[in-house]
């Protein structure tokens, strides 16, 4: 059979390519029709032209006017490059090999025409010699018979392979016309033989009549598996066979579905407590998320507050923390002057010295004068001297001794103020010092106040990002809550499928199918609730 089908189609693809073989011939003959039909109507037009030319001749003789004569010789101009133009075209059409002989006499005499006739009629004419154009005239007549014997040579050798090659192409089309019909015939023959093996495969692999097999399957289809199926044909391949087989395995199922039924209802319902039980925690779920939620939100709340507390202590450790310095930097300047001030003494301290010396010389001095003013008196000579040198001796031993009572009193003044000077130089790097551990104790506690300030920053973000935590269980509890109805519906959409089934499993009768169809009713699964809208993210990002 398969061997059949191959055949049929392969002689109906040779039919099909007869006909396209015969398109392709007629393509091919209405072509090469057409090239030589355009050769022949070339050939004419010149024949025609070269008579016009003639004409023109014999009309310039009858009325030789100098304007008539100039437009006959741009006419004869005018066609005789029309005829090179022709002649062009004629030549590069294909011909046989007599045919490009005559051409070539063709092309011979039709120059000698040009050069005896129509170029000196043309120059004849544009100079009015009418005794030029006489003699043209007898000489036209002499040259015209080898041009027009030449063309009719021409056109009749064309014609005549015009003739055979349309002979040979209605032979060769015939010749495929009559391949093409035997392969069809040939095809439809295999064709019918290829229906009748086919028709036999059909019933026997129906097992019976084609109408008996489609309404025993419509019934079955119908839910009647009770019908009788007796096939014609005894073959386990068969689909009456088949059909007897899938009778016994639909009765096979549908005692077990008739069991398994009842234990999706009894699953079903179990399903439905179950959601009951996981509706009522998911409820208890929110309300704790509600409660964390507000806890949070107070605790971040005083936070907040904390944080703000201790910024403002940092502001004011900061103010301590300027004045420290600023009062540090004030002691420093007065141990600076306080140090000016004992160079200044020790300079002063030394120039005492200097003066206790010179006292010290000077009450030296004074004491010899003395001893000098008593050797004097001895002297008699010396009366007068005696009285004056004691006299200024005197006072200036008694100024000696009152300067050395001032310099022992500065000495006594300048001792008690360096003493006061080394006491207040002493208080006041204890003051720096002072100053100086109260500066690092305020920056210190600047620094954990920064540091409890970081620190309320961070629990803050972290109980941020605890309520959005919160927040997204809530919104995936209330969607949770959304399935949770969902499966609960179709829980209840599951027990009247199996109650369904159920009714179904009890055994199929002829229209029983519609009949359960009416009885069924649907439950729409599609959850009405509302489902939350997503939660903005409300992180905190940390800078």
């Amino acid at each position: 059979m398969l061997v059949m089908g191959i055949m049929s189609t392969l002689m109906l693809l040779l039919g099909l390519t007869g006909l396209y073989s015969m398109k392709a011939s007629h393509d091919s003959l209405k072509s090469s029709h057409e090239e030589r039909s355009l050769g022949l109507y070339k050939l004419a037009s010149m024949d025609k032209l070269l008579l016009a030319n003639r004409h023109a001749i014999l009309a310039a003789l009858a009325e030789p006017d100098a304007g008539k004569l100039s437009t006959l010789a741009d006419t004869m101009e005018h066609d005789r490059r029309a005829i090179e133009q022709l002649w062009l075209d004629v030549a590069t059409l294909p011909m046989s090999q007599d045919a490009r002989k005559k051409a070539d006499e063709l092309s011979a005499a039709r120059l000698s025409f040009d050069h005896a006739v129509t170029l000196p009629a043309i120059k004849a004419m544009h100079a009015a010699d009418v005794a030029s154009l006489r003699e043209i005239r007898l000489a036209a007549d002499k040259l015209k018979g080898p041009v027009i014997s030449a063309m009719d040579s021409l056109r009749s050798l064309q014609l005549d392979t015009l003739n055979k090659e349309y002979g040979s192409a209605e032979a060769a089309y015939a010749r495929i016309s009559n391949l093409m019909w035997a392969a069809i015939g040939m095809g439809l023959v295999l064709a019918a033989a290829l229906a009748y093996f086919l028709i036999h495969v059909i019933y026997r692999q129906l097992g019976g009549e084609p109408a008996y097999a489609a309404q025993v399957a419509r019934q079955m289809a119908d839910g009647n598996h009770t019908v009788s199926i007796t096939p014609d044909v005894h073959d386990d391949a068969s689909l009456l066979s088949s059909l007897q087989q899938l009778q016994r395995e639909l009765e096979k199922i549908g005692k077990d579905l008739h069991r398994h039924t009842g234990s999706i209802a009894r699953t079903s319902v179990q399903i439905q407590n179950n959601n009951v039980q996981l509706s009522s925690r998911m409820d208890q779920q929110a309300a704790s998320h509600t409660q964390i939620n507000l806890a949070a939100r107070d605790l971040s709340t005083a936070i907040r507050q904390n944080s703000g507390q201790a910024r403002q202590a940092m502001q004011l450790a900061d103010e301590a923390s300027e004045t420290a310095i600023k009062k540090a930097q004030a002691g420093s300047e007065a141990m600076t002057a306080m140090t000016e001030l004992r160079h200044a003494w020790d300079k002063l301290d030394t120039n005492i010295q200097v003066i206790d010396e010179l006292v010290f010389q000077l009450d030296t001095a004074v004491l010899r004068s003395t001893i000098e003013g008593k050797a004097a008196e001895l002297a008699e000579e010396a009366e007068g001297a005696e009285l004056h040198i004691a006299s200024v001796t005197s006072e200036v031993r008694g100024l000696a001794q009152g300067v050395a009572c001032a310099v022992h009193e500065i000495k006594n003044l300048l001792n008690e103020s360096w003493e006061s000077l080394d006491r207040a130089g002493r208080l006041t790097s204890q003051n720096n010092a002072d100053a100086e551990k109260l500066l690092f104790t305020l920056q210190h506690a600047s620094k954990l106040m920064a540091g409890i300030d970081a620190a309320g920053k961070k629990q803050e973000a972290d109980l941020r990002q605890i309520r959005h935590t919160v927040s997204d269980l809530d919104y995936a509890s209330r969607k949770d809550a959304v399935l949770l109805s969902a499966t609960t519906t179709a829980a209840k959409l599951m027990e009247q499928h199996a109650s369904h089934l159920t009714r179904l499993s009890n055994g199929f009768k002829p229209g029983a199918g519609h009949k359960a169809k009416s009885q069924l009713q649907v439950v729409s699964a599609t959850v009405t609730g509302h489902v939350p809208h997503k939660r903005p993210d409300l992180r905190l990002v940390r800078t």
